[in-house]
């Protein structure tokens, strides 16, 4: 082997990435489904953050119970994950407009993972009205990936309306077990 015969690349400078993890806390994700939720908000923070950048919270059921503007603060990210409980119904376009608003103006990444097991249950047509609210956030450059716990068939067609719409990913997840790692694959995904 020659040095001649080595090639090198160099990463692309990326630019700072700000990324919102949406968790629904409504009645349905009590359990085990909303430990391993919070476990996987803790690997994103603590990963986002040491790569520099910065992570938000936003915790919703029929409304928005917490949420946190995307920091680099990870032990306060720490102390609000670990202090969610579950309770309510499930609102998804009141979510995605906040995380919208959330966001800086100046021209960062801008990415908002949710996770969730159920439809949206808030609102006249809680599901057209989540599709315009994602409609929305494309406008303000803002991707969306659903990572759908345990979902039904009708939900699952709703997630894949939501993820071609707002140019994310989806994922459907049967083993709460590799929840961490699947939120860390959609951080990576867009680095």
């Amino acid at each position: 082997l020659l040095e001649s015969d080595l090639m090198t690349f160099e990463r692309k400078q990326r630019g700072q990435i700000y990324v919102i993890y949406g968790l629904d806390a409504s009645g349905s994700m009590k359990g085990k489904k909303i430990e391993m939720c919070k476990k996987a908000g803790v690997a994103l923070a603590f990963k986002a953050i040491s790569e520099n950048d910065k992570v938000g919270l936003l915790v919703f059921g029929s409304e928005i119970k917490k949420e946190i503007l995307p920091t680099l603060d990870f032990n306060h990210l720490l102390y609000e994950i670990t202090k969610i409980t579950a309770s309510k119904q499930t609102n998804i376009t009141q979510t995605i407009k906040r995380a919208i608003e959330m966001f800086p103006a100046e021209k960062v990444t801008k990415h908002l993972i949710l996770l969730t097991d159920a439809l949206p249950t808030v609102g006249v047509q809680p599901e057209k009205e989540t599709l315009e609210a994602v409609s929305l956030a494309r406008n303000h450059e803002l991707t969306i990936s659903i990572v759908g716990i345990s979902l039904d068939e009708k939900g699952k067609n709703l997630a894949e309306k939501i993820v071609q719409i707002g140019n994310g990913r989806l994922y459907i997840v049967r083993d709460l077990e590799s929840l961490d790692k699947i939120v860390l694959e959609d951080y990576y995904g867009v680095v």
